[in-house]
């Protein structure tokens, strides 16, 4: 026989779903709105490695102060048996991993050029290859810069007084490469500043939120999940 309590439970569930206003139920099954839940499980997933990757960045640390505490040891000894291109070796394979994690945490190309970056000159200084390998690799690098300088821009210009900037930008970069005056006190990147400015206020952080520092006023462009991906930033008035 069916127990009876669990018929009870499926007959609330059923009528639960019929209660639903037809706005909710279909909200329920839109498609965008499963895409967003998706989309910040991944977000909340990507959070989760990173932070297994840099506990294991912190472990494998370890290693590099024992060859430290080793060098020492011999060079007390008069002798010196670890080789400098092992040590630098393991060294900037952690970097490397240091700013993979900071790749994962910004979702910006720039954070992608410089994984690269590491990348390519950890096997210039460790490995020992063929002149044109190395040749190769010191193209590589002079096109990652040029690409990161004229094809890679955190900033853009919508009208007169008006940027977009990404959101990960530093305020101080902002202030001194694009001659902007904002108090860097109040956030350390762009983001951080709307982020801060809105809690401040009570404000709820989505698209087209607007909050003014000064004589600047900043509106969120676009977000991604709850990330705020692009901010404009213009001239305030009447303030």
């Amino acid at each position: 026989m069916i127990n009876e309590n669990k018929l009870k439970v499926c007959y609330s569930k059923i009528l639960g779903i019929l209660r639903l206003t037809k706005e909710n139920r279909y909200q329920y099954l839109n498609k965008q709105y499963l895409r967003s839940k998706i989309s910040r499980g991944a977000s909340y997933t990507e959070i989760y490695i990173s932070t297994l990757i840099l506990i294991g960045i912190g472990i494998l640390s370890i290693k590099v102060i024992h060859d430290l505490y080793e060098m020492g040891l011999q060079i007390s000894r008069g002798s010196y048996n670890i080789s400098i291109e092992y040590f630098l070796g393991t060294a900037l394979e952690l970097i490397i991993g240091v700013e993979f994690v900071k790749m994962l945490s910004k979702h910006t190309p720039s954070s992608v050029m410089e994984v690269l970056l590491f990348s390519i000159a950890r096997k210039l200084i460790t490995n020992h290859g063929s002149m044109i390998e190395d040749l190769i690799g010191v193209v590589a690098i002079v096109l990652l810069f040029a690409i990161k300088k004229y094809l890679v821009q955190p900033v853009s210009f919508a009208a007169l007084n008006t940027i977009i900037v990404n959101g990960t930008i530093g305020t101080k970069e902002l202030n001194t490469n694009y001659g902007t005056q904002i108090d860097a006190r109040q956030g350390e990147t762009i983001a951080g500043i709307v982020s801060n400015l809105a809690n401040l206020n009570n404000q709820k952080i989505e698209p087209g939120l607007e909050v003014i520092l000064d004589n600047n006023k900043f509106e969120i462009y676009s977000m991604d999940v709850n990330l705020i991906k692009k901010v404009k930033i213009s001239q305030a008035t009447n303030i």
